[in-house]
């Protein structure tokens, strides 16, 4: 919903300009102010802040003497206590923009206790000086905030979709390099070329069943990067007068150590009624909703062949039947114009 929305926007905006910032800032506060329980939780346990009886207000406007007025983006607005959030994703700080907030503090708050917290997508320091050490100053980054709503995510359908929007601007993402990262790194490329193979390995069978597709030698790093596997597929295997999107695809994925093999069909597809109520057999197939499409899928865990001095010989065997299982059910078990 929220990439929809800003999508659209971007879409019919006639100038340059999206406002990302603003946008996040919205969407975050409309979620704390219509969920009352992570409201508490956020105040609270993220950002440690008094007890009180808060009220949340965005783009708040201050005067200020000699000087531009404030906007500040986030509030939280106590009986004895008062936080400004300064959210920023693309951008830095503006004109002497954290000591104009110190200022209305100061002055619109002077019986409040004070916090100012600035909140970047990249790092920015602040305050190496103590200049904001009276407002009990905090930086914190977006991927903190992430991490902060995961424990939602799968409870709430709009958590779930806030976290999305998060993660496709790379908002939820953390970017600093642990010791697993370092392992990762080392063994990054050993790793992408066994995957590779065991893909490679049983092409020319999938591509005997299901017909080729040409796609260009970034492929599969266009796949890990977007997708975090490698794979092998093939469009279209589902007719649609609009030529909606449909594929077979068998892959490795990194994210949950899985085999996979799956039939995908876009909603928009003049079949995709009909695919979704094929009756596959739930003991063999899983499925997966999208809501801009769906797909029935089998899958392995790659663990059992950890160590495995065969397993180029058994990891094809688990896709060739995945092949036949998906080519019994094209062919024989559905009235579908494949």
């Amino acid at each position: 919903m929220f990439l929809d929305l800003i999508n659209l926007y971007t879409k019919n905006n006639n100038s340059n300009r999206t406002p990302l910032e603003d946008f996040n800032t919205e969407c975050f506060a409309n979620i704390l102010n219509l969920y009352s329980d992570i409201k508490t939780d956020f105040i609270s346990n993220f950002l440690n802040l008094p007890k009180d009886a808060y009220l949340i207000k965005t783009q708040l406007k201050k005067d200020l003497p000699n000087s531009p007025n404030c906007i500040v983006d986030l509030v939280f607005i106590g009986t004895n206590n008062i936080c400004f959030i300064e959210n920023k994703v693309e951008s830095q700080e503006g004109w002497e923009q954290l000591k104009r907030y110190g200022e209305v503090l100061d002055i619109h708050y002077k019986k409040s206790n004070k916090y100012l917290f600035y909140c970047t997508k990249y790092s920015d320091i602040k305050n190496e000086n103590g200049e904001y050490s009276k407002y009990n100053f905090k930086q914190i980054k977006w991927f903190e905030i992430a991490n902060f709503l995961i424990k939602y995510q799968k409870s709430n359908p709009l958590i779930n979709d806030y976290i999305k929007f998060l993660t496709n601007y790379k908002m939820a993402q953390d970017n600093t390099i642990k010791s697993e990262n370092l392992l990762s790194m080392e063994n990054l490329l050993k790793t992408i070329e066994v995957a590779e193979f065991h893909i490679e390995n049983c092409k020319p069978e999938f591509n005997k069943e299901f017909g080729s597709e040409k796609y260009d030698r970034n492929f599969n790093w266009n796949q890990i990067k977007t997708h975090n596997r490698v794979c092998h597929y093939n469009s279209g295997v589902l007719k649609s007068n609009n030529k909606e999107h449909s594929e077979i695809l068998y892959c490795i994925e990194f994210n949950n150590l899985k085999l996979r093999t799956q039939i995908y069909v876009n909603a928009n597809n003049i079949q995709y009624q009909q695919f979704k109520k094929l009756n596959f057999d739930k003991n063999i197939f899983k499925t997966y909703d999208f809501g801009n499409g769906f797909c029935y899928y089998l899958d392995t865990d790659i663990g059992k062949y950890l160590n495995d001095i065969n397993s180029d010989k058994n990891i094809k065997q688990w896709f060739l039947n995945s092949f036949d299982i998906m080519k019994n059910i094209i062919t024989i078990k559905s009235n579908l114009d494949w």
